[in-house]
């Protein structure tokens, strides 16, 4: 079945796209129809029923082809037999038909009748596919439109053939057996009568055949364009076509007389295309048989007895009577046979008797070309029709033969009497039925018509038609009879219906080649009967004389012609024809005026309205002076007050004279003419108020009771209200009402006693509104004529002449209430109660909603579509029952259907779409769309089959169980067939699913069957649609934005499942990995290997250097990364030069719309364009109202170029609105390539191979696209976003598990094998990235992300090998690996060497520039930007080389300006807003550069910042005496939230603070310690002083509950007083006291209390602090000869004096502290290495645990493998390592220190033995402990010494 689907699908989306083929599509098209050429030739044949084959299907085992062995159950067998027996088929056929119809439909759960239609349905599309095929090939070859002369040629030999073996032949037939009561045709008498068909609706068989035979008899009619006819086929279409014919007679069906017309057409196109062919080099085929002209000629003249076959055979005699005339003009029978020429003659002469004495003219005109069935057929078929009615028409009106037959004709017509020999009378109408009459039996004046009706379809083949004129001049002389005249007048009508004609008529009646015909009879006649109606008025008494009806036919028809003339003449040239118009309005008054002529000269004179300005104003005085007045009075049938005295008026016409003939002419006329007039009115200010009485009129007297007339014409009823829907159109869409105006009406409405108010009061728009809004009388009118329903309509469409008038009214009808539905709700603010807005009152009656939604089914004109659905549209976003609504009233099922069917029709059409507010699938689209967000259940849900019963979001969507939007959409998404055509449907269907997938309710069954295997979100197009060229701007721009935003939805899709998917469901899995492998590069599954990674470095490396093939992301970044469009604004030298400029700038920057008085409007994409009308306007009211006088005073040449100004500025906006689309479609395409690429690089990038190489490619490629010169600032913002996601993934990813699976073990090179880039790609990110940064169009928040960007680059490569495992711990993992000598610490460090001297040199090639634009940012930026600003200059500090950038910044005085704002910053209590945070970040960044300074040039840098005043400003820094003050007040009273916040955030600042001030004491030199005058220690002691309060708060911290950051504050105090306080000989301060008071805790403290922090962090920090407490004591010990008490009970006096100083006891408490930190540390440091040595024999769960420790568990998911497992726990463990050997390295320089100032006691001589004897004990075990310590090996000589003095 897809066969034959994939068939038609590569014809048509080849040979029916308004595009040509391109070379791909032509070669597929050409191998796909010679593929098909047996199908075509055996035109649905398929095989019958066969005994040995029922038997396999009753076993209930087939095996179909190609396919294994199928088992069927009772169900199945009975189905298949049954389909065998009603559709003739083979029974394995009709198996197949079952698997292939459970594809196409989900059948289980399905009835049996069910199943069986549903594959008799697919049965029969399939058929139609296959006809549809062969019809799309021969209408391309056959119409010719914009295909390539070679492809037509080719194809049109394959059709050749095809008709040569006998193709035709097989239409015929087919064409007659399908009209059989048998199985091959409709059916025998008990099959299945019904089907469903591709939408799921249930349809009669019959019907799908009755189409099927249609459209095979257009394929014969195009054959006959293809292929000459034989004689036999010939032969056998007569004989078909009597039967079709007598079929029609018998059953008047449609689609049967459309058979009938096409098998016609074909014979009547094979006689004329063969008389024609003299002129082509194409043989006679039936000229020159001349025993088929014999024996066809007898055939043709064989006579019946029906009218209607008869009627049918004369047109085929018509056409062999011009067959026969052409061909003996070319002597082909007297070559053949000498002796025939006589015989010819009179055989020709006897034919043309028969049609000419039966009129054929009149039949083809009746019976064939004005009938509902030929109108409605198909367009293209009925262009080849009207084509060769015109060959056919001027072959016989041309030749000699048949033009002197003519001519005896029109005598004989002019002979007859005529038959107007009485005046008009009342009781006989307007006696139309007598005209008609005389033409019937007047074939001439049937000729006229005919030609006048071939030629209103397509007056294109009236230019050049010299035949034509010819005959018209002929034609329109010496007419002495009134129905040739009429009938020729009408032919002139028809002939004016394009300008030439129009021109060509004007002269033909203006000048004297026709005698008694002419403009001045038309004149002349409307003057005499005025002048005897004036008379006859003058004379008392007298009647007022009849117009006899011959001139009123006459009349008619001359003002039929004259309207014509003046509608399609030139513009210019038609002002100057008629001067006069003045005798067109003289007769309207007269009662005894035929109404019809009345409505001609209405209908003339509403011809004039445009052709000027003056001629408007002219037509309006004529008619206030001359035409019929309207008096108001009640409305028609009120039993109220009539008025006093009968008048003639408007009124009275239409109730007294028109009501008694049933016929209306003159009320239609007039309503039109008035509308025309008002329609053209510029002056809107009175809102409507002076044509108030022309709307009652309307109101009451017409539209109201207009359903209680009786009507002779049912065409004039639905003219007339179709003028009243026209007047009140215009009423609603021409006046705005003022709110004072809504204001006076509520007034009125409630203090009048009487329903109608005074028409002084009354304002037409208003009163429209309140009837709308109460339900009244032109709301229950509309309403009725649209709850007709669209069936009833469908079926007077297609059989009724006044069907196109009905479809006018609904149209209208639906215009109006979408008119109301935007105007309501302004309305009912003021008039509730008594008025509800229309939403309410439509919901009164479930009918009129139903009613007005269904129409979305009708197709016959798209405007009633489209109608349908934007009322849909208003009531789904203000009804929220409206669900509840169609399903309670059982419409549910039949709008799913209908809505997805007219969206299909849109997919399948091959019309481009030029406005997309006006096309159907678009605004089904936006519905869809907009209601997605909608309360539940809403249209939504509904059109696209959410479970309506139960929670949506529990749905279970099955597109293929029910015909739906979301069926149609995601089988069209899936193919994506005519890209061109249908770019804008494929775009919101991607937008539509991507809505889907957003919202909660319908979230999860959207992704569940997007994430199947037939869909997988679609990641297949990414191949196709994803990286396929760009249409070109200059050809098709509105394509190429489709094509981009329709990029940029499938990547937002594919970002959304890469996102959210849950990876633990397998198809959400199997989706994610298609969709990383269709964007980035092949992705592991659960079982896939990967190479080793142990020579990684060596891979990558040769990856990096070489050329690599571009994955698809990169291919999706160059398809849209090109050079945005300009939108700049370029005003015209003339406007210039009239200085209006400035004002079209301004009316350019209100942002307001088109009907808020602005110049824009909101696309269906939300893009703001201009209104290009609106746009007019106002430039034409700026250079109106600025300067009228000026513009008056222009001369002729100045007012051309002002026109053209004015033209090119709207040229210039309608240029600027497809560039600005085209700029938001690039840039929403790149926001869907930086969701895909974020998303999958967050989420699962651990899924993707060499992810080292796709980071850099992605990386390379977007800072290559941000430097570009073609990038927009916009751009490069989303660039630089997914440039930092890239270097966050190249860190994370680096220390990542090397994936490898060919075992489950890892090695210590696993960590040292880092995935670092080679320097060479790191040397091209800096470079680019610097190009990135010195764009010419930059913004400071695109510099904030290229700063951070540049900062992330710099770490990364700094951090070359885990900072966290200590070099130690990295060469004893290098020398577990025996045999590998690759990879070692020196070589890394060369590397990281020569990186570092390369970025350097990167960087100072733009020093200068880079500096400017960096230190320009940290002055001058925001906060935010200051911020990263300081931060890049402290990194360009860190990697700087000879002091160079140093210098560099020093000269831009950064560092002064920095100290000056941290000495300045101030922070408000209380003030918890962003801009202060970021203030603190900045002074943070800032206090981090100066910091940096200090720390990387050493001596020189904290020299440097001391020459500036570093201490000086950070001494008066206002945060540290803001930090003060909070701690006095924490001290005093307790704080509140906030303000412990406020100290928080300011405390921030603190830490940096110290860090700094401790930097600079490292200038203190020791050996200057006499030295009194020290500046550097004078200057710290000062900035201590100063903040006194500070340091007394941090040293009172308590240790045990302190954090990190406290206890390293606490580090910091106690390092910048060691090295500065000994110098200070007072203790006023009291600092002695609290380090004393700290170190006695300290060293007194357990370790086991210290072992409970839970944190070896603040074990490492906390013995480091125990190292500055002793640096402090060692330097009292040694400069200021210190010393220390044994123990705490020493003399009085010296506590007295001195503070509590430590003792000697608790430094042996310490040191023996510290001895078992350093044996538990030791312990575990080789425990760790144990385990790391043999990670790969540890179990899963050992593993586990190791993690769990080290709680690790966020990197690990469920589904990760032992490996990964066993990496992270072996990385964690070296972490561990390297903690333990931190601390085991700070216990050692601990020991040390206590060693060196336990000795200067022990050595002292002042010492008291007896004192030291007590230490003895303890200091001995503690001795004995540590020389069995591998650890202190380097000190051991400090151990011996005591031993000896022990």
């Amino acid at each position: 079945m897809a066969s034959r689907q994939e068939l038609f699908s590569t014809i048509d989306s080849a040979l029916s796209s308004p595009y040509p083929p391109s070379p791909g599509q032509r070669i597929l098209l050409m191998s796909t129809i010679r593929s098909a050429l047996p199908l075509f030739q055996s035109l649905l044949c398929y095989p019958g029923p066969k005994a040995s084959d029922r038997s396999q299907v009753q076993s209930k085992e087939v095996r179909l082809p190609d396919s294994p062995l199928i088992s069927l159950d009772d169900m199945d067998v009975q189905i298949a037999l049954k389909l065998s027996e009603d559709l003739n088929l083979n029974e394995i056929e009709c198996v197949n038909l079952l698997v292939n119809t459970n594809k196409e439909w989900i059948l289980s759960g399905r009835e049996p009748l069910e199943i069986y239609r549903l594959a008799a349905g697919l049965w029969y599309t399939e058929r139609r596919h296959v006809i549809m095929s062969l019809h799309t090939l021969l209408r391309a070859v056959v119409l010719e439109r914009g295909l390539e002369t070679d492809l037509l040629a080719e194809i049109q030999r394959h059709l050749e053939d095809l008709f040569k073996s006998g193709l035709r032949e097989r239409l015929i037939a087919l064409i007659k057996e399908l009209n059989r009561e048998e199985p091959v045709g409709f059916g025998g008498p008990h099959a299945e009568r019904h089907l469903i068909d591709f939408r799921g609706a249930i349809v009669e068989r019959k019907a799908v055949i009755s189409q099927e035979r249609l459209l095979l008899s257009h394929c014969l009619v195009l054959s006959m364009l293809v292929s000459r006819m034989g004689p036999k086929d010939a032969k056998n279409l007569l004989a078909e076509l009597r039967d079709f014919a007598a079929n029609v007679d018998d059953h008047n069906d449609c689609a049967e007389l459309q058979i009938s017309f096409s098998v016609m057409f074909s014979l009547v196109i094979a006689f004329v295309s063969d008389a024609l062919s003299i002129n082509s080099s194409k043989a006679f085929l039936l000229s020159s048989d001349a025993t088929f002209r014999k024996e066809f000629h007898k055939l043709v003249m064989t006579t019946g007895n029906s009218l209607v076959v008869e009627g049918f055979v004369n047109v085929v005699r018509l056409a062999w009577i011009v067959h026969l005339i052409y061909t003996q003009d070319q002597g082909v029978a007297r070559e053949l046979f000498p002796d025939t020429d006589e015989r010819e003659l009179i055989n020709i002469s006897a034919c043309l008797q028969i049609i000419c004495s039966k009129n054929v003219f009149h039949f083809l005109l009746t019976k064939v070309l004005q009938t509902p069935a030929y109108q409605n057929d198909e367009e293209d078929v009925v262009y080849v029709y009207d084509g060769y009615m015109h060959k056919l028409m001027m072959c016989f009106l041309s030749h000699p033969f048949t033009r002197g037959k003519v001519k005896e004709m029109k005598e004989k017509a002019m002979a007859t009497l005529d038959p107007y020999i009485s005046p008009i009378s009342a009781e006989h109408g307007d006696s139309s039925f007598l005209l008609d009459s005389q033409i019937i039996s007047q074939p001439f004046a049937s000729i006229l018509e005919l030609v006048g009706e071939v030629y209103k379809r397509q007056p294109e083949l009236l230019l050049g038609n010299e035949d034509l004129w010819a005959f018209v001049n002929f034609a329109g002389e010496d007419h002495t009879n009134i129905p040739t005249l009429v009938a020729f007048l009408r032919m002139l009508k028809t002939l004016a219906s394009i300008e030439e004609g129009a021109s060509k008529v004007f002269e033909l009646l203006q000048g004297k080649t026709l005698r008694k015909v002419g403009w001045d009879t038309l004149f002349d006649c409307l003057s005499i009967y005025d002048e005897k109606f004036r008379q006859s008025m003058l004379s008392s008494g007298a009647p007022l004389p009849d117009i006899q009806e011959g001139d009123a036919q006459a009349l008619v028809a001359y003002l039929n012609v004259l309207r014509k003339v003046v509608e399609n003449g030139d513009p210019t040239e038609r002002k100057k024809w008629f001067s006069d118009i003045e005798p067109l309005f003289k007769l309207l008054s007269y009662e005894n005026v035929p109404p019809y002529l009345k409505g001609a000269l209405r209908d003339a004179i509403s011809s004039f309205i445009g052709v000027s300005a003056v001629m408007k104003d002219t037509i309006w005085s004529y008619l206030e002076k001359y035409d019929l007045p309207v008096v108001v009075g009640p409305p028609s049938g009120n039993g109220g007050a009539q008025l006093p005295s009968q008048v003639y008026d408007m009124r009275f016409e239409l109730n007294e004279v028109e009501a008694r003939r049933e016929r209306y002419p003159s009320t239609i006329s007039f309503l039109n003419l008035l509308n025309a007039l008002i329609s053209q009115e510029k002056d809107v200010s009175d809102r409507g108020h002076r044509f108030v009485g022309i709307f009652r009129f309307v109101y009451d007297h017409i539209f109201g009771p207009y359903t209680q007339r009786a009507y002779a014409d049912p065409r004039e009823k639905w003219q007339l209200v179709i003028a009243c829907l026209q007047h009140f159109h215009l009423v609603l869409s021409m006046y705005d009402i003022r709110e004072d105006d809504i204001g006076i009406a509520v007034d009125v409405t409630h203090h009048s006693s009487s329903p109608p108010s005074t028409l002084e009061m009354q304002l037409p728009v208003l009163e429209l509104m309140k009837d709308f809004m109460s339900g009244k009388v032109v709301f229950r009118n509309i309403m009725g004529i649209i709850s007709s329903g669209v069936n009833s309509l469908i079926n007077d469409r297609t059989s009724q002449a006044y069907g196109f008038l009905l479809e006018k009214t609904i149209h209208l009808s639906l215009e109006i209430i979408i008119i109301v539905f935007e105007r309501d709700l302004l309305f009912a603010e003021y008039w509730r109660p008594l008025f509800q807005p229309f939403d309410v009152i439509l919901s009164q009656d479930p009918h009129h909603i139903v009613s007005l939604l269904e129409y979305v089914q009708y197709h016959f004109l798209p405007q009633i579509q489209l109608c349908s659905i934007k009322i849909a549209h208003i009531l789904s976003l203000r009804m929220v029952g409206l669900v509840q609504l169609l399903l309670k009233a059982n419409a549910a099922g039949c709008l799913i259907e209908d809505y997805a069917a007219c969206l299909e029709n849109h997919f399948d059409e091959s019309v481009v779409i030029g406005n997309t507010k006006d096309d159907a699938g678009v605004l089904i689209m936006q519905l869809l769309i907009d209601n997605i967000s909608r309360p539940a259940p809403n249209i939504s849900h509904l059109l696209l089959k959410f479970d309506l019963d139960g929670p949506v979001e529990k749905t279970q969507l099955q597109p293929k169980y029910q015909f739906s939007c979301l069926k149609v959409i995601l089988e069209n998404l899936d193919k994506l067939l005519k890209p061109e055509v249908n770019a804008l449907l494929h775009e919101f269907g991607f937008q539509l699913l991507y809505e889907l997938c957003l919202d909660p309710l319908t979230a999860d069954p959207t992704m569940d069957l997007l994430s199947t295997r037939k869909y997988q979100f679609f990641s297949k197009h990414v191949e196709n649609i994803g990286v396929a060229p760009l249409p070109r701007r200059n050809n098709n721009q509105p394509l190429r934005i489709s094509s981009l935003h329709q990029r940029a939805w499938l990547l937002k899709l594919l970002a959304f499942e890469m996102h959210s998917a849950d990876m633990a469901e397998s198809s959400h899995r199997e989706t994610c990995m298609a969709i990383l492998s269709n964007i980035f590069a092949p992705c592991f599954g659960e079982n896939l290997s990967v190479p080793d990674l142990s020579k990684s470095c060596k891979a990558e490396s040769s990856t990096f250097g070489g050329v690599f093939s571009k994955i698809k992301a990169l291919e999706l970044l160059e398809s849209f990364k090109f050079k945005p469009p300009d939108i700049a604004m370029r005003f015209p030298q003339f406007i210039l030069n009239l200085k209006y400029h400035t004002q079209i700038e301004d009316i350019l920057r209100n942002p307001t719309t088109s009907e808020m008085g602005g110049v824009y409007y909101y696309s269906e994409r939300g893009d703001r364009l201009i209104d290009l009308d609106a746009f007019h306007d106002r430039i034409w009211q700026i250079l109106k109202v600025s300067d009228p006088h000026s513009v008056s005073r222009f001369n002729v040449e100045e007012k051309g170029e002002l026109k053209q100004a004015v033209q090119q500025l709207l040229r210039w906006a309608w240029k600027y609105n497809k560039n600005l689309e085209e700029q938001a479609a690039q840039l929403h395409m790149l926001t869907g390539w930086s969701q895909i690429v974020e998303a999958s690089l967050s989420r699962k990038i651990l899924f993707i191979d060499d992810q080292s190489q796709l980071l850099f490619k992605l990386l390379d490629a977007s800072l290559s696209a941000s430097a570009s010169f073609d990038c927009s600032l916009k751009m490069a913002l989303m660039l630089s976003h997914v440039s930092l996601t890239c270097m966050a993934k190249l860190r994370d990813e680096r220390y990542l598990c090397p994936r490898g699976l060919e075992s489950d073990s890892v090695t210590c090179l696993d960590i040292i094998s880092t995935k670092q880039l080679p320097n060479g790609a790191c040397h091209s990110i800096l470079f680019k990235l610097m190009m990135a940064i010195l764009r010419n169009e930059s913004s400071e928040a695109l510099r904030r992300r290229q700063y951070a960007l540049l900062l992330s680059y710099f770490q990364y490569c700094r951090s070359v090998l885990d900072p966290d495992i200590p070099a130690s711990v990295l060469e004893f993992l290098l020398c577990e690996e025996q045999g590998d000598d690759e990879l070692n610490l020196q070589k890394i460090d060369k590397d990281q060497a020569e990186l570092a001297r390369a970025n350097f040199s990167v960087l100072k090639k733009d020093a200068e520039a880079v500096i400017n634009l960096v230190t320009k940012d940290a002055m001058e930026g925001s906060e935010a930007g200051k911020a990263m600003a300081f931060y890049v200059l402290e990194t360009l500090v860190s990697i700087d080389q000879d002091k160079f950038f140093l210098g560099q910044l020093q000269s831009k005085g950064i560092f002064k300006s920095s100290l000056l704002e941290i000495t300045n910053s101030f922070v408000k209590d209380g003030q918890h807003s962003m801009e202060a945070l970021q203030r603190l970040c900045t002074l943070q960044a800032q206090l981090s550069l100066l910091l940096r300074v200090s720390h990387k040039y050493k001596k020189h840098g904290a020299q440097f910042l001391l020459s500036i005043g570093a201490l000086e400003h950070l001494g008066s820094c206002r945060v540290m005496n803001l930090h003060a003050k909070g701690f006095a007040r924490q001290s005093s009273t307790m704080l509140g939230r906030g303000q412990a916040r406020d100290v928080d955030e300011q405390s921030l600042l603190v830490t940096p603070i110290l860090r700094l001030v401790s930097s600079l004491t490292l200038l203190v030199d020791s050996s200057e310690f006499l030295e009194v005058k020290n500046k550097i220690v004078r200057e710290v002691m000062d900035f201590i002083k100063q903040y006194q309060l500070v340091f007394d708060q941090i040293l009172r911290q308590d240790i045990l509950t302190a954090d990190d950051v406290t206890l390293e504050r606490i580090n910091l105090v106690v390092f910048i007083l060691s090295r500065v306080w000994p110098y200070e000989e007072s203790n006023e301060c009291g600092f002695l006291q609290g380090i004393f008071s700290m170190m006695n805790f300290a060293f007194q403290l357990d370790f086991g209390q210290i072992s409970d922090m839970n944190k070896s962090k603040s074990e490492l920090i906390f013995f480091r602090l125990c190292f500055s407490f002793c640096s402090y004591i060692y330097f009292l010990v040694t400069k200021k000869l210190l010393r220390l008490q044994v123990s705490s009970s020493s003399s009085s006096l010296v506590e007295a004096v001195d503070p509590q100083q430590p003792t000697l006891v608790a430094l042996v408490h310490l040191l023996d502290s510290l001895t078992t930190a350093l044996a538990r540390a030791a312990e575990e440091k080789f425990l760790l290495l144990s385990k790391i040595r043999n990670i790969n024999e540890l179990s899963r769960q050992e593993v586990d645990e190791i993690i769990d420790v080290c709680l690790r568990h966020n990197f690990l998911s469920s589904h990760d493998n032992i490996r990964k497992r066993r990496f992270i726990a072996m990385v964690e463990m070296c972490h561990m390592v390297g903690n333990r050997d931190q601390l085991i390295t700070v216990l050692l320089e601990l020991a040390e220190c206590l060693f060196n100032i336990l000795l200067i006691h022990f050595q002292d001589d002042d010492i008291n033995l007896g004192d030291i004897s007590l230490l003895c004990g303890t200091l001995r075990t503690t001795l004995e402990r540590l020389e069995h310590l591998t650890e202190v090996a380097y000190y051991i000589f400090n151990i011996t010494e005591f031993l000896l003095l022990f």
